[in-house]
């Protein structure tokens, strides 16, 4: 066997685990977005596999090897790995910022695809006007393609990879670090494989081995990040409360405040259980721009129903609870126009930050929140 034959083999192997998985994601019971980018970036990498197994024929002249099929192939590989780089960037977006709203990712994702679509047209007009310019007398590509080749993706990958730890600063991320962790290793990883394989050892598929690897592991940590996230709010669910409660914290006094939304019974039976949960989702977007915008160490989960509940490190919980109805009539002036309001009564109470005293504070903050609902 032939070294690219190798080579071809294990692009084999990585795309058919990578078929598997893409068929496990579809399969998933899940409206997030970020499994759709998921989806398009595993579809991509089979894509830029099979590319490049082309690739690995042509140079060992199992297929053709001419101008025109060395052209080709490089050609190919050039078009597909901005796609590859744009759909990692894309997912490490939206991974590190849930907020985002579906109009807000397609603007983006339009700005971004325009150096895609100028550099491969670029591209194909100069391979088909100067060939000569990008190959040698042996037919392999001058060095100047492996800068094309690696510059526009080199810009997604990195501006990803920071942009994602940079929001790691912020104490509401601290929760999804392993995220960004995850997110921010694809790109440094990538320059390592990628480097090796065309500097050292272009007969070995180590990129390969590399994109399967880290996919499969963000795949699993998607997983168990969708045991611990409420599907319609997107926020944190009793599972991942349970193992909060159990993580070691700094000593600063944090108080228990649970969330219920006014009147929610009446909506769903007024208006219909799809307007209840819009209701919902309001309250959570809310909740979220609080914890966003107060900066300090904050929990928050959907605890049940129409009821939430945060953990807030701070010694102000008045602060807190204002900044939450604040939040919460903005967002609900920015929906369309309803019958109905949207409204939520909220109570604290003081948290040592003993898992087995929780339950009592929790107790405690219950209280004050049905004597805030009756006051209302």
């Amino acid at each position: 066997m032939s070294v690219f034959g190798f080579y071809v083999e294990v692009n084999a192997g990585c795309i058919v685990i990578l078929m598997l998985l893409l068929y496990s994601i579809k399969r998933l019971p899940t409206p997030q977005i970020k499994y759709e980018l998921f989806q398009k970036l595993v579809f991509w990498h089979i894509v830029y596999f099979l590319s490049d197994s082309a690739w690995a024929l042509v140079n060992d002249a199992v297929l053709p090897k001419n101008t025109f099929t060395v052209l080709a192939v490089n050609y190919f590989n050039a078009f597909i790995m901005p796609i590859v780089a744009y759909n990692c960037f894309m997912f490490a977006e939206i991974s590190t910022r849930p907020e985002m709203t579906r109009k807000q990712i397609e603007t983006l994702q339009f700005k971004l695809r325009i150096p895609i679509v100028v550099q491969t047209v670029a591209l194909l007009i100069s391979f088909a006007l100067a060939p000569g310019f990008w190959l040698d007398d042996q037919l392999e590509p001058v060095d100047f393609y492996y800068f094309i080749l690696s510059f526009l993706p080199l810009i997604y990958l990195v501006a990803g990879t920071v942009r994602g730890l940079l929001r790691t600063r912020t104490m509401l991320n601290r929760a999804n670090l392993g995220t960004y962790l995850i997110v921010a290793s694809y790109t440094p990883g990538v320059l390592v494989a990628g480097g090796a394989q065309i500097f050292f050892a272009l007969t070995t598929p180590i990129f390969c081995f590399w994109c399967t690897a880290i996919i499969l592991f963000a795949y699993l940590h998607m997983q168990n990040q969708l045991i611990s996230t409420d599907s319609l709010t997107m926020l944190n669910n009793r599972n991942r409360l349970h193992d909060y409660l159990h993580q070691p914290r700094e000593g600063k006094e944090s108080f228990v405040i649970m969330v219920d939304v006014d009147h929610f019974k009446q909506i769903n039976d007024t208006y219909g259980h799809a307007e209840g949960d819009r209701a919902l989702i309001v309250v959570s977007q809310a909740l979220k721009n609080a914890c966003q915008r107060l900066g300090s160490s904050m929990f928050l989960c959907r605890y049940g129903g129409d009821e939430f509940l945060m953990i807030a490190q701070t010694e102000v919980p008045d602060e807190v609870v204002k900044e939450v109805r604040n939040c919460l009539q903005e967002e609900v002036s920015k929906g369309v126009s309803r019958s109905y309001k949207i409204e939520a009564s909220m109570g604290f109470a003081r948290w040592d930050g003993n898992p087995e005293s929780f339950k009592e504070s929790m107790i405690n903050a219950d209280k004050k929140m049905y004597e805030d609902k009756r006051l209302a």
